[in-house]
């Protein structure tokens, strides 16, 4: 074979096999309640949850799973999405429109890891605390019968089976996954759950009594991607305030953020808030693109299109995001 031609040949069979940059990184929106409805979208269903499915380098991750699982089912057969090849998968937070969809994950895909923020009361991480209330001695006088696990002990270990226990991982603060695959670990201040009565913690620890009971903020899980031209940062539904996840990721990486993408929850603000946070995420915090979708809200759509212009991307389902 001629030495030109062997080359010409070779160069091919290596353009063919070195990846594009869309496949070395690539966002799909397999869940959202809005989108272009186009001959690739035909098939799936909106509905009101976040699914996205990413692609980066060489590793397959499912960010959440939406609100139901026939849904989820539907959308990724139309979108000819196969969840089997699915190496492992996030769940920012505990609601059920990121959560729901699970179920068909682990259907298709059994063995699949799935990391959640350390959340015992939605995500099902186990907690472990003592039973014995106060008053820890009175127990000890009542019947074995009506004593918490027959006397033998006041520690209870509480945990559910409902997402197949030992296929979830619980994160408790930022961890690497893989070579530039970080979780960004942050919790919302202004929302959350009871864990006290006023005067005693969930652990039965005295709380100085403010006539008020205690709350735990909601745990979150956000995804931060290396790229060349900075971090790809996927968010859920930012109950821990868009702002704060960026500086968390930003403050953790020590790197500029490229891209943001996901649910910002601004749909409880006004376009007065709605503006100030736009024009801060742009110059105060140097966020170079915005990729909105779920909670977002429409309102805030208009107002992030009008401050990014060209660097606004519309992401609903079936929309996808390339480097």
């Amino acid at each position: 074979m001629p030495r030109v031609l062997a080359s010409l040949l070779t160069l091919s069979a290596l353009m063919l096999a070195a990846p594009t940059s869309a496949e070395e990184f690539q966002v799909i929106n397999l869940y959202d309640a809005f989108g272009k409805d186009t001959r690739r979208t035909k098939g799936t269903q909106k509905d009101f949850g976040l699914s996205l499915l990413i692609k980066y380098k060489g590793k397959t991750i499912l960010f959440d799973s939406g609100t139901n699982s026939d849904i989820l089912e539907k959308n990724t057969k139309a979108l000819n999405i196969d969840l089997r090849k699915v190496d492992f998968a996030i769940a920012s937070h505990a609601h059920a429109d990121h959560t729901g969809g699970f179920h068909y994950l682990l259907k298709v895909n059994p063995k699949v890891k799935i990391y959640f923020p350390h959340d015992f009361f939605g995500a099902h991480a186990p907690l472990t605390f003592n039973a014995a209330g106060k008053e820890p001695k009175v127990g000890k006088k009542l019947p074995k019968a009506q004593q918490y696990f027959g006397g033998k002990t006041t520690t209870a270990h509480v945990h559910s089976n409902g997402l197949h226990y030992k296929s979830v991982i619980y994160v408790k603060k930022h961890k690497k996954l893989a070579p530039g695959i970080h979780l960004i670990a942050t919790k919302s201040p202004y929302m959350g759950y009871f864990t006290s009565y006023p005067g005693v913690d969930l652990h039965g620890k005295p709380t100085k009594d403010t006539g008020k009971a205690k709350m735990l903020p909601l745990p979150e899980l956000s995804l931060s991607l290396a790229t060349p031209k900075g971090e790809v940062l996927i968010v859920g539904c930012s109950h821990s305030t868009v702002e704060a996840i960026v500086t968390a990721t930003k403050r953790v990486r020590k790197r500029g953020i490229y891209m943001l993408a996901g649910g910002y929850h601004l749909l409880p603000y006004d376009r007065k808030t709605i503006v100030g946070i736009a024009s801060r995420l742009k110059t105060r915090l140097k966020v170079q693109h915005v990729a909105p979708a779920h909670c977002t809200g429409h309102l805030a759509f208009q107002i992030l299109r009008a401050a990014y212009g060209k660097n606004y991307h519309l992401f609903g389902l079936g929309s996808v995001l390339s480097e």
